[in-house]
């Protein structure tokens, strides 16, 4: 409903004589889509038609833009596991490197002590939140904490077996890369070393977070048997959709409370990030909803120009 109503007045605008200039029909679609029921103040920077950057937002008092540090809560992880692949791609890591090799500093047990990169990265270590996320067990988050805590007992899943989302597992990711910090860029160590860690500790301008996040296109895929119920699976923290799914090719969303942040790419050269405040009721719900509209913009190109 959201794409009609956003091409829709993209038409209305132009037959009134009164509509964007061609350059600007995306930015206008995305100023509209970034309208969604229980979300208020949207700002997105996004990949241009022509290749450069866009950006818009929408609320009549909404004053932030792509210039405002943000938190960006879990599109923290996405930036992690471009370092992790970074390090890979160098030779200084493995997808197959037990963490405990890589941690001897903390105690696993004999199940933890097989746990992988890999499945770290793919959320298949095993670590089920559903009743209990450790990064919030105590009324300030520890990102490092919930890397001791995990790793001290037994996992409640079988290791390498079904995907479940787990921040403690991007906490270990973020203790590994603590263990030699040389290279880190300097505000992805401000955030490794923050409450919330790798789990969703950076903070910056919707414009550096589109700018980090490019830097890792094209994406890298990782095999994941079994997928996901809908078909998707994790790869380098990005959620990789089928590719005859509608919507974005890769996404991650990220929560906290009075936020929401999303990230779509097509995994090659287009990429889109927004930020919202709000708290809806079902946020899973929210953020495809969003993700959809917004996503349905990024094909709106100007027309063609025509000699006469």
């Amino acid at each position: 409903m959201m794409g009609r109503r956003s091409f829709a007045l993209l038409a209305l605008l132009a037959m009134t004589g009164c509509g964007p200039a061609p350059a600007d029909m995306r930015t206008a679609c995305i100023s509209s889509a970034l309208d969604q029921p229980d979300l208020k103040n949207g700002v997105a920077v996004f990949t241009s038609a022509d290749g450069g950057i866009g950006e818009a937002r929408t609320g009549m008092l909404n004053l932030r833009d792509g210039n405002t540090v943000l938190a960006v809560a879990s599109l923290t992880k996405p930036l992690v596991a471009a370092e992790v692949r970074r390090r890979i791609e160098h030779g200084m890591l493995a997808l197959d490197k037990p963490a405990s090799k890589l941690l001897r500093a903390f105690r696993f047990t004999p199940e933890t002590a097989t746990i992988t990169v890999q499945q770290l990265l793919q959320h298949r270590a095993g670590f089920d939140r559903s009743g209990y996320d450790p990064l919030f067990a105590s009324e300030r988050p520890s990102c490092r904490g919930a890397a001791v805590d995990v790793l001290a007992r037994p996992p409640e899943l079988a290791i390498g077996g079904q995907t479940v989302y787990s921040n403690a597992g991007y906490c270990v990711l973020g203790e590994i890369l603590l263990t030699q910090p040389s290279g880190i860029d300097p505000d992805m160590l401000m955030a490794l070393k923050s409450p919330l860690g790798a789990a969703g500790g950076w903070r910056g301008s919707l414009r550096s977070l589109h700018s980090a996040l490019s830097l890792s296109m094209p994406f890298a895929d990782l095999e994941a048997e079994p997928a996901l119920p809908d078909g998707s699976h994790y790869a380098f923290a990005w959620r990789s959709w089928p590719v005859s799914a509608e919507g974005p090719r890769w996404t991650h969303f990220g929560r906290l409370p009075g936020i929401l942040s999303l990230a779509l790419s097509d995994g090659r050269s287009t990429l889109l990030v927004a930020h919202f405040q709000g708290d809806p009721g079902d946020v899973d719900a929210a953020s495809l909803a969003a993700s959809g509209a917004l996503w349905r913009c990024m094909s709106v190109e100007p027309p063609p120009v025509t000699s006469l």
